[in-house]
């Protein structure tokens, strides 16, 4: 199982007409935006294949090439 942080989901969305920065990832997670997080220690992140699909789903547009190598 792969793992990912809100800088990594960041880096996908800089494709769309309006990317996405780090803090704004931080706030959608904290805001019940993007699927439940998983807490360690005092970072958050996620599993690599609940954001992809989350990505396809939500940000059709978004560079999930990024993702890959994480």
């Amino acid at each position: 199982m792969q793992f990912i942080t809100a800088r990594n989901i960041a880096a996908a969305t800089k494709t769309t007409d309006k990317p996405k920065t780090e803090r704004t990832i931080q706030h959608w997670a904290k805001i019940g935006k993007l699927p439940p997080s998983l807490p360690v220690k005092n970072r958050t992140i996620w599993t690599l294949d609940t954001i992809r699909n989350w990505l396809i789903i939500h940000m059709p547009d978004a560079d999930l090439t990024a993702l890959e190598g994480v």
